[in-house]
């Protein structure tokens, strides 16, 4: 069915009617929450999807002429392009004059940089430095727990080891560690694709011109404090870039007021990174989930992974929903259920009933069978020596294990 028959067909038996739009916009809500719902009631094998990302290893562009000042947490660097080549916060630096590892703070042009604490080091004015190969990933918009990652960085298929972060911070590993990844955790969950270079103002457009005077609303840190503004899109054309008139400190969410006919991208002034995007029909953020890879990459290849998604809403009449016809009957009874609870609990647990009903026949036969599940055990390795079941700690890193092994 198309959303327009299933608004009907909601409408005919919740309201007994579907002649009238007085109660439309109810309706699309309800039906969009109730295949959310849907698709969270079990592995759908029509909601599978494979994807990959490339690793990205150790930046050091630049004529090498690096000035780091002793007890000071700025650096600068020669004929680098920071921004061009969208290097982000959070990396780790090392500089040739010592000092240990450093994380890039903030980041204000394609040369200058600063550190999350002062410089150790010897100060120079000429000498080397290496950003470390990239940890944190951003998965698919509407990726799921649900998920595995693999590669072929060494020939042959192998499986990434998920492993939760009180299992891999016990190990006393180095987080600096260079090697082939083998092992995956969850670093966590928001709404941005990257994180803000530094604190800057921030611009939105849509890919449609005919998306004008849309609010958009971003929230984040301003000036220390939380806050948000609210912009419009252009009235004119809605491809035209409008700036933020607060310079953002860090990006949390945003949200436009009403279902659009593109996508809404944030971008950062300085940089010009592309920190969010909101897919037409959205009116809410999209969360996106990161995951931390160990060792740090040191070639460039793809990870593989295969997830399972969620759905994208529905917005117009012709839109037809991503879990299939099969699944049509199973939006209705929940979404008729959820509107009968308004007035009738007990027509509601009817609907509620018959909807349990229709879910047990679709687990027969469109259910997937998982042959991956991310669980929590007891950690490996205690009096072994392994990281996982055949897999020794020497063998993802010379740091890899307890600090008692060292």
């Amino acid at each position: 069915m198309i959303f327009l028959d299933l608004i009907n067909s909601v409408k005919r038996r919740a309201l007994r009617n579907q002649s009238g739009t007085e109660f439309d916009t109810s309706v699309k809500e309800v039906i969009n929450s109730s295949i959310f719902r849907l698709a969270r009631e079990a592995a759908w094998r029509v909601l599978r999807r494979t994807t990959h990302f490339d690793t990205v290893t150790s930046y050091t562009s630049g004529t090498g002429s690096v000035s780091v000042t002793i007890s000071s947490t700025a650096w600068h660097v020669t004929g680098a392009n920071l921004f061009t080549d969208k290097v982000e916060v959070g990396r780790k630096v090392k500089f040739g004059t010592g000092g240990g590892f450093y994380e890039i703070r903030t980041i204000f042009s394609d040369s200058s940089s600063s550190l999350d604490r002062k410089f150790e080091g010897t100060t120079s004015t000429a000498t080397s430095y290496e950003i470390l190969p990239q940890g944190e990933y951003t998965l698919p918009m509407q990726t799921s727990h649900r998920m595995f990652m693999w590669h072929e960085a060494e020939g042959y298929p192998s499986l990434m080891t998920y492993v939760t972060d009180q299992s891999f911070f016990g190990t006393s590993n180095y987080l600096t560690e260079k090697n082939t990844p083998s092992h995956y955790r969850m670093w966590g969950e928001d709404n941005s694709i990257t994180q803000l270079p530094s604190t800057t103002y921030l611009s939105i457009q849509s890919s449609v011109a005919s998306d004008t005077a849309t609010n958009v609303t971003i929230f984040g840190n301003i000036g220390g404090f939380p806050g948000f503004e609210t912009l419009d899109t252009n009235t004119t054309t809605g491809t035209m870039l409008e700036t933020t008139t607060n310079a953002f400190d860090s990006f949390e969410r945003a949200a436009v007021s009403s279902p659009t006919n593109g996508y809404i991208t944030v971008k950062s002034v300085n940089g010009s990174y592309t920190i969010a995007v909101i897919p037409e029909g959205n009116v809410r953020s999209v969360v996106r989930k990161k995951v931390q890879i160990y060792p740090l990459p040191q070639s460039v290849f793809p990870i593989n992974i295969y997830y399972y998604k969620d759905p994208f809403p529905l917005k117009d009449s012709g839109d037809i929903h991503e879990l299939g016809q099969e699944f049509d009957e199973a939006i209705i009874l929940l979404s008729v259920a959820k509107l009968k609870y308004q007035d009738d609990q007990k027509e509601g647990d009817r609907f509620m009933s018959l909807y349990t009903d229709e879910l047990r026949s679709l687990r027969k036969t469109n259910i997937d069978k998982l042959d991956f599940f991310p669980t929590l055990q007891r950690p490996w390795g205690r009096g072994v020596g392994l990281v996982a079941p055949n897999l020794s700690f020497n063998q993802v890193g010379s740091y890899y294990g307890p600090s008692s092994r060292l």
